[in-house]
């Protein structure tokens, strides 16, 4: 049951993050996951950044680090966003599962255009939700009534925003 959450079920997973890993995360404003970090950071979202590029720089006041591995193993992480290469996310899956999971990590989340059913399967049978080839912020805006107030058809009828 991949991608098998329904609206309630993914309104309450996005409403009960805290501490998001995002790797693959780019330092240029002009790249899809630099916004997406940005739209949850300033949601109150803490974002974990990964990236061996900006290694040792600071992104929304976070240290970015080289690797799953190297985040602090004290720290509570919900879930974490890849904005890698589908062929690089069964090694991601590995490194969740060995590192991200001891820290109370449930999902995994694989962005638009990234998709790996292998390492999906082995997510899910390691208890992670999985979800894949959608956006979290995407997604978030739809359910709370982002998306209406720029017009778009959100096929979710409600009287009030929820926020």
């Amino acid at each position: 049951m991949i991608n098998k959450l329904n609206d309630n079920e993914l309104r309450l997973l996005l409403k009960n993050i805290n501490v998001m890993v995002m790797i693959g995360v780019s330092a240029s404003p002009l790249r899809a996951s630099f916004f997406v970090a940005r739209y949850f950071v300033l949601r109150g979202i803490s974002i974990i950044p990964i990236n061996p590029n900006y290694e040792g720089q600071y992104l929304w006041g976070e240290k970015v680090l080289g690797k799953i591995s190297d985040i602090d193993p004290d720290k509570r992480v919900d879930l974490i966003d890849i904005f890698r290469p589908s062929k690089e996310v069964p090694q991601i899956v590995d490194d969740t599962i060995k590192y991200l999971k001891p820290l109370g990590c449930k999902t995994v989340w694989m962005q638009i255009g990234i998709r790996n059913k292998q390492a999906a399967l082995r997510a899910k049978k390691n208890g992670l939700n999985v979800i894949m080839d959608k956006c979290p912020k995407i997604e978030n805006q739809r359910l709370f009534g982002e998306l209406r107030v720029a017009g778009f058809n959100t096929n979710i009828i409600s009287s009030k925003i929820e926020l």
